[in-house]
């Protein structure tokens, strides 16, 4: 029966009258969020647009160990200069312009880390990851990089920023960002301390809610430093405004960072059905699986999508096995 005042149907009310939603799928992806205890994390998430998770709900030592290792090693390797945690960095070899000049300013980027080590799989497995991952994209989310920001000592430069404050998202030519969800987000694990003096990323407290991009210079007078120990997980929405302080002291700031998007979007690295081994498949879950995008029905021919690979609305809900 409709409401004659407003000709809509009527819907269930609570006491206070207040109109009420029956549960939809949507509302799983809540679920392991409070299971794994979370809730304070992604509310304090969802009202400033970035948290920290404390790295004793994270992961255990020995994990924290076994990938700060692997990314070190593979720092070596790419540059060819033994990296160490006590000892400032090198780009030596390694060619890598994101930064500009590396070895000046003090910074690099180790791209495509997937492959490099089972350890890297580990962790997009991690389950506190991967439900925060899963709440904020709604299901709907992929792996698109796992990479590391690799920094060192530079100069004292006072408050200004390392690396200006920007969005992750994919913007209009405006510079306008989605408000109604996320098309992107990412997070850092803290393989060394995070404070201001040792380069840590600064955050703009609600900035994810503009639903814009910065101006030049807008929002440095409000950026904060987010500090966390090492092992710590800092998961910030992808509107969210963010940058890095430099690094004043010696030694390495070292992180594993992981974008991801809406399915919709291209991944930054190049994964999928032709790049990912079944070896690695095998040994790991349908969830990832799907984050990787083995399964996308998208690029059919003259026979279209195949039904098999084609999702239903919320389908990919508590994939486990």
């Amino acid at each position: 029966m409709a409401n004659p005042a407003t000709n809509v149907p009527d819907t269930k009310a609570d006491t206070r009258g207040a109109p009420t939603l029956e549960p939809t799928a949507l509302d799983a992806y809540y679920g392991p969020i409070e299971e794994l205890g979370l809730a304070q994390y992604v509310n304090r998430l969802d009202n400033f647009g970035y948290t920290v998770v404390p790295p004793e709900v994270v992961a255990p030592p020995e994990f924290l160990e076994r990938i700060t290792n692997a990314v070190l090693r593979v720092a070596t390797e790419r540059t060819g200069v033994e990296h160490r945690l006590g000892a400032n960095g090198d780009p030596g070899k390694y060619t890598n312009t994101i930064f500009g000049d590396s070895k000046a300013n003090a910074q690099y980027l180790l791209f495509y880390l997937l492959f490099e080590d089972e350890v890297f799989e580990e962790w997009f497995e991690n389950p506190v990851f991967a439900a925060i991952m899963d709440y904020i994209m709604c299901g709907a989310g992929r792996f698109s990089n796992i990479d590391s920001f690799v920094k060192w000592k530079t100069q004292d430069v006072g408050d200004t920023l390392s690396l200006g404050l920007h969005t992750d998202g994919p913007a209009s030519p405006e510079g306008v960002l989605p408000f109604s969800h996320d098309m992107v987000c990412n997070a850092a694990l803290c393989l060394t301390d995070y404070t201001k003096a040792d380069g840590c990323i600064a955050m703009v407290p609600g900035s994810h809610r503009l639903g814009r991009n910065p101006g030049p210079g807008e929002g440095v007078d409000k950026a904060v430093p987010v500090e966390a120990p090492r092992g710590s997980l800092i998961v910030w929405h992808g509107n969210t405004w963010h940058g890095a302080y430099p690094k004043l002291t010696d030694g390495l700031r070292l992180n594993v960072t992981t974008l991801h998007c809406n399915y919709a979007l291209k991944t930054q690295h190049k994964y999928g059905r032709d790049v990912i081994p079944d070896a690695m498949l095998a040994r790991r879950s349908k969830r990832f699986r799907r984050m990787m995008g083995v399964d996308d029905p998208m690029g059919w021919t003259t026979n279209g999508p195949d039904p098999a690979l084609w999702p239903t609305r919320h389908k990919r809900t508590h994939e486990t096995n």
